[in-house]
């Protein structure tokens, strides 16, 4: 059982860190697909990264590499950032505008509190 509280409650944390430079974030079920959580929600792009995730980990598989770690990130145009987080049963991705927010403080505050954080809720 996860807690959605929890989620709710780390999205608000993220938001406070990242300012306006966190343009949208959702947590979501990787089985299902269902966002529990967010902020400027997205589910064309939860679908989207929920597909990129598993061909990503079965590509990873089939070519003898290393697994998928906790996040991967990918540099879009526009000076724009997504970050999606694997925490096991849940995905969770992120769109942040990079002139507005501080990608070292994404990478050593962002990332780690919410997996922290996660993992708590998953816990319960």
């Amino acid at each position: 059982m996860i807690d959605t509280k929890v989620l709710e409650a780390a999205v608000h944390d993220l938001r406070s860190i990242l300012r306006d430079g966190l343009l949208a974030t959702d947590i979501w079920e990787r089985s299902a697909g269902l966002s529990l959580a967010g902020f400027n929600q997205q589910p064309v792009a939860v679908a989207l990264f929920t597909r990129i995730t598993e061909e990503l980990d079965s590509s990873l598989r089939d070519s003898n590499f290393p697994p998928l770690g906790r996040y991967y990130l990918l540099d879009m145009a526009g000076n724009h950032t997504v970050v999606v987080l694997n925490h096991g049963t849940l995905l969770q991705g992120m769109l942040v505008d990079n002139k507005r927010a501080n990608l070292g403080i994404l990478i050593s505050v962002a990332i780690p509190r919410m997996i922290e954080t996660i993992a708590h809720a998953s816990a319960r």
